[in-house]
């Protein structure tokens, strides 16, 4: 009398191994890409809510509050960069228009991004105001549909929308 066997033949067990495989394979440039466009998202989101917090502080303390692109010559400390319009480095939320003490601080945007937009610094009066609206574009090296961009307008309201980059 033979007793019933429980478990897989090896045959079995490899034919689910390549299974497993080739829908591996076909999801992996998916979720890079999936992967891309949250990274994307989260650094238009951060920009966005910087700006915004730039102009809800200004109109809190009755005072002009700048944001600026953060020069990275020395980490250590806060610099704003002059010139350029690049802010991939991050930036410097601060009272005033020069920079004293700085009300946030934001880290580098990862290696593959580029934010590019007015020269910095860009100041929001008491009103929450600014002299000239501003445009940034948030984009990936190569050309990338899903990038964003964020615009500033003369009243201070900042907008996140989605921006084909070529």
């Amino acid at each position: 009398m033979r007793t019933a066997q429980i478990g897989f033949t090896l045959m079995e067990l490899l034919v689910v191994i390549a299974i497993a495989g080739i829908l591996t394979g076909i999801a992996i440039p998916s979720f890079r890409s999936m992967m891309q466009g949250a990274e994307s998202r989260q650094a238009a989101t951060s920009f966005y809510t910087g700006l915004a917090r730039a102009r809800s502080e200004a109109i809190a303390r009755n005072s002009v509050v700048s944001i600026c692109a953060r020069d990275l010559s020395n980490p250590q400390v806060p610099a704003c960069a002059s010139g350029g319009s690049s802010w991939q480095d991050g930036w410097i939320i601060y009272q005033g228009t020069t920079l004293g003490t700085a009300l946030q601080i934001q880290g580098p945007l990862p290696h593959d991004l580029a934010l590019t937009g007015v020269s910095s610094p860009l100041a929001f009066d008491a009103a929450g105001r600014v002299g000239t609206a501003a445009t940034f574009d948030l984009c990936r090296a190569a050309p990338d549909p899903r990038g964003r961009q964020i615009t500033v307008s003369r009243s201070g309201r900042v907008a996140l929308d989605l921006h084909p980059c070529s």
